[in-house]
């Protein structure tokens, strides 16, 4: 079936980024009448946002003759921020993914290296960006011609990338499930990061702007509520650490590692191999293609090559001049270069806006820092209330055998306010009071890990904020004694 090809961009980039992989589609069969490459390539002022650009995209869909008919199915390839610009345009409808005629219409949607939670290099700003890629411009972040609203969603652990994914990753009903309602989604990022000058935009585990653990689509949530007690009244244990399920119905979307490539060279040098499983992914649900099980086993299998590249510990020599430093400082958490390592995961932790979260692994008798936690921790910069974390992932933690304890720790910045929460015993939590401490044996245990390489797993901490002192009349608000309204006010009111 011949239907529309809608291709969409990142930032630094205009139409003429698509041109290789656009003439190796065309020499593979793709009709050039059937591409439709959107092109944004402008100076965006500081109050545009990517929900702005979504909505930009439906007006184009609409003055454009084979897209303007609402009921006109089409696949979409998008390269870095373009994920986001889709992902929002489907969500942007605002209805139940049952009544979303948009998500009908997307029959395959490919990410090439997406920026599905954002990038390491967003919160840098523009000066910084414009400086990297200065005298080449084909190497380099995709954020350049961002203003400061669409970098605020790029950035890592920010509200936007936690809302949407609410919406169409996690929210009650899949918007990416095995249906022929809903795309069929899949994500093929580059193994290798930046080379020469531009090595210095270069973070561990990132093909040189978007993380490994950050394209993909396969995300769960962690709700850790400390505002309930540990027994119930009936004296059984309360389960206050839960992890989401993963949807019966859902769509898995892993990362397909393509070897030799970076960012930018995913699509400007595309290799043969990945053209061939798009063309075969662009088929599938249509007489003769593959069905979707049957393709990504083999696109698997493909990225097997390298994949085994993206678990070895790069050291600092691919963190450019920054890992050097770190190297120096030896952060590289106990992992000698070139070991192999399980991958690498992020955690965005959502609380409140001045808390802390240290996650404690057992140790023969005694709890410790899990230094592996602890590898980058990026707090957003508009509300530090959201903070990523990005980990390296030690050899065996996948079992879900390794005892796991968190510690949390929270304060208001008032003595007439604290929060509440409850370890093994009720307390409140101040600038120098104890943490509470809970077993996250309910959320990792053998044969259900908590871990999982090279996806995103969102994390939300529920606390009570109560006036102090818990057990008595607040500072913050008392009621006047009658003999003290008397004096201020007997002149007015009658007190009996």
């Amino acid at each position: 079936m011949t239907r529309p090809l809608v291709l969409i961009h990142g930032y630094s980039a205009d139409w003429n980024a698509f041109e290789p992989l656009g003439k190796a589609l065309i020499e593979r069969g793709i009709a050039a009448t059937d591409i439709n490459i959107c092109n944004y390539y402008v100076s965006l002022n500081n109050e545009i946002t990517i929900e702005d650009i979504a909505e930009g995209l439906e007006r184009a869909f609409r003055s454009q003759p084979m897209l303007k008919d609402d009921e006109q199915p089409f696949d979409a390839i998008v390269h870095s921020t373009g994920m986001l610009v889709l992902r929002s345009w489907l969500t942007n409808a605002g209805l139940p993914p049952e009544k979303n005629h948009r998500l009908k219409r997307v029959k395959h949607l490919v990410g090439l290296a997406p920026a599905t939670w954002g990038s390491p290099q967003a919160h840098k700003g523009r000066t910084w960006l414009g400086a990297l890629v200065k005298g080449n411009r084909r190497i380099g972040p995709d954020f350049l011609n961002a203003g400061d609203k669409v970098l605020e969603g790029l950035e890592l652990g920010s509200a936007f990338t936690w809302d949407l994914a609410h919406t169409d990753l996690l929210g009650p009903a899949p918007y990416y499930d095995k249906s022929p309602d809903t795309p069929y989604v899949a994500v093929f990022i580059g193994n290798t990061p930046y080379e020469g000058l531009s090595s210095v935009a270069n973070d561990p585990g990132t093909d040189g702007t978007v993380r490994w653990s950050g394209a993909g689509l396969n995300t769960r949530k962690i709700t850790i509520d400390l505002t309930r007690k540990p027994r119930d009244a009936a004296g059984s244990k309360s389960d206050r650490a839960t992890i989401s399920e993963w949807a019966d119905n859902r769509l898995d979307v892993p990362i397909i590692a393509v070897d030799g490539r970076n960012h930018c060279s995913l699509i400007s040098e595309p290799d043969s191999e990945m053209v061939g499983y798009i063309l075969d992914f662009l088929k599938i649900g249509d007489q003769g293609g593959k069905s979707f099980d049957e393709w990504l086993a083999g696109a698997r299998l493909y990225g097997e090559k390298g994949k085994k590249k993206m678990l070895v510990n790069p050291g600092a020599d691919a963190i450019g001049i920054l890992g050097e430093a770190e190297g120096l400082l030896g952060h590289l958490i106990g992992h000698e270069v070139g070991t192999e390592t399980e991958g690498w995961q992020q955690f965005v932790v959502h609380g409140v806006s001045d808390y802390m979260i240290e996650v404690l692994r057992k140790k023969e008798d005694s709890w410790r820092p899990f230094k592996e936690m602890y590898v980058d921790v990026h707090a957003y910069g508009p509300d530090p209330s959201f903070r990523c974390f990005h980990i390296r992932l030690p050899r065996g933690i996948l079992a879900g055998e390794v005892p796991l304890q968190v510690r949390i720790h929270a304060s208001t910045g008032t003595e007439l306010m604290a929060y509440q929460g409850y370890g093994d015993t009720e307390q409140q939590l101040t600038a120098t009071s104890a943490p509470v401490e809970l077993s996250l044996d309910a959320v990792n245990r053998p044969g259900s890990s908590l871990f999982h390489p090279f996806t995103t797993t969102l994390i939300e901490i529920i606390l009570n904020r109560e006036p102090l002192p818990f057990d008595q009349v607040s500072r913050i608000l008392q009621i006047a004694g009658r003999e003290g309204a008397k004096a201020s006010l007997g002149s007015h009111l009658k007190i009996q």
